[in-house]
């Protein structure tokens, strides 16, 4: 990641801001998803930060009117946040997230693509989610539930079993987050249930997600014996 980072910052100086704005941007861009992929590796709020920025100076040039993938910057922005604000427990940084991907699901065309719209959506939960977890907040967490309901609404299973299954997953690790403020086992149960069903469709070759089910898995048969 270092190189690809290397890369990025070498292009971007040579690369004239206001004669290519375009071309800056993407590259702007591209830059911070190898600084957030770098920060997520190492749970690293600085490099997080530095994604974040570099996503934010894509987005300051003038190319809302020009051939450029907006939705796509946009969520980029959102995803950034959303990271740093789960490394950083930041709820200040969460909304700013949650805004963001707001903004990219208002410019998706669910009818026209409803796989895309699903990662647009998935990515809000998520920032819902964690939003209403640091800060206590239950009727953001169940924003959070309605917006992967949305994305399960689609029923996409067969077309992308492994999107399906983080899917699966991320609600799992939703009503384990619900049952720490509200400690009603039916949270436990709904959690077990997906990861299940998770683990199910990640055990070929996805050793790493089988792991993340286990873990999880750990966690509810922990707050099933407390």
């Amino acid at each position: 990641m270092k190189v690809a980072r290397n890369a990025f910052e070498g292009a971007l100086k040579n690369t004239n801001k206001v004669k290519d704005p375009l071309n800056w941007s993407a590259l702007q861009d591209g830059l911070g998803l190898t600084l957030r992929e770098m920060g997520e590796r190492a749970s690293d709020p600085a490099l997080l930060q530095d994604a974040v920025t570099a996503h934010r100076a894509a987005l300051a040039m003038d190319i809302s009117a020009k051939s450029v993938n907006l939705l796509g910057f946009w969520n980029n922005l959102g995803t950034a946040l959303q990271k740093l604000g789960e490394v950083t427990r930041s709820a200040d940084t969460l909304k700013e997230a949650e805004e963001a991907l707001t903004t990219a699901r208002d410019l998706e065309d669910k009818a026209a693509d409803p796989l895309d719209w699903e990662i647009t959506k998935n990515n809000l939960a998520l920032a819902q989610r964690w939003r209403g977890a640091v800060a206590g907040d239950l009727a953001k967490l169940d924003q959070a539930r309605a917006g992967f309901a949305a994305c399960e609404a689609l029923g996409f299973k067969d077309k992308a079993a492994f999107r399906w299954a983080r899917l699966q997953w991320n609600i799992a690790d939703l009503a384990l987050a619900r049952f720490r403020l509200d400690p009603d086992a039916a949270h436990l149960t709904e959690a077990r249930d997906h990861l299940t069903t998770a683990r199910a469709l990640f055990v070929d070759g996805s050793d790493y997600q089988t792991q993340l089910c286990d873990d999880l898995l750990a966690e509810v048969d922990a707050a099933q014996a407390g």
